[in-house]
Order: C-alpha cells, then structure tokens, then sequence
C-alpha cells in the first residue's frame, strides 16, 4: 500500500513539475494575479470587519477564491491556444491585457476599501478618485463599458 501511495505521490510530482515548467513564460503573470487578489481579499476583509461591522463571511471568502481560480483559468487557456497556434508572444501579450484589466478593477477596489479604513487620508481619496475616474478617459472603452454596466445594473434593479 505505502508503494501504490509513493508512486501516486511521485507521479503527482511530476505532473505539477511539468505544468510549472510549460507555464514558466507566465510566472510572473500568474503571480501578479496571486498577489492582488490577495491584498484585495486582505483589503475587503479589513474593511468589511474594521468599518462596516460585517462578520466574516466564509461565503465572500471562497467566492473571491473561485474569482482567482477564473482567471488562472483564463490565462492558462490563453497561453496554451497561443502556443499551441504559434503565436505564443501574442498569447502572453493578450495575458499581459488581462493581468492589466485585474490590476485596474482591483485595484479600484482595494484603494476603496482603504478609503474606508483611512477616511481622514487625502492621499487615498485623491488616488482612488484618480484612479476610478480620471484613468477611465485614457483607457480605450472603458468610458462606453462603464456606462453599459450602469444600464445593466440598472435593468437588475428593475427585475427585483
């Protein structure tokens, strides 16, 4: 039983060791992903408990998990089609896109969620202003996303 068990084991190894490999042009991605979900996740807690008095949502928690695991999935399918299409520069470009997009939305958030920790701090207010409003002209569409997503919340609220 214990060689069954070291084998599954050492084939396990392997495997992870092979995926790390392939996937090694976008490590850093991948982390960047790692990392702001996390201060997000740390930011969100902190906030939710320390300003608005919620308990700890183990629910909130694990939907900010599979948000992660999302896009982890989404890039790695980026970069396996590309690769496997020959294009693997446009695949991590394209990746490279969407590690942006994460780092914009929450970042947005993370800096909201300080703002509501540090209410009194001019800095946060100015980079979360800056960073919500002022960035939005410079991005393209963002302007035109923005004001399909008012509309659709919008049509939600009417469902209620």
């Amino acid at each position: 039983m214990e060689q069954i068990f070291t084998s599954v084991k050492s084939l396990l190894v392997t495997l992870v060791s092979v995926l790390l490999a392939y996937l090694a042009p976008i490590s850093d991605m991948v982390f960047v992903i790692f990392f702001i979900f996390l201060v997000n996740c740390i930011a969100g807690i902190i906030a939710g408990i320390g300003v608005d008095r919620e308990r700890f949502n183990l629910k909130k928690f694990f939907r900010c998990i599979f948000e992660t695991f999302v896009f982890y999935v989404l890039v790695v399918c980026v970069y396996v089609i590309g690769e496997h299409l020959g294009n693997q520069e446009g695949a991590i470009q394209c990746i490279t896109g969407i590690v942006y997009a994460i780092c914009y939305f929450y970042g947005v958030n993370i800096l909201r969620n300080t703002a509501k920790l540090f209410p009194a701090s001019r800095a946060i207010r100015f980079f979360y202003y800056v960073l919500s409003f002022e960035i939005i002209k410079k991005i393209p569409y963002m302007q035109q996303f923005q004001g399909k997503e008012k509309e659709v919340e919008i049509k939600i609220k009417e469902e209620e």
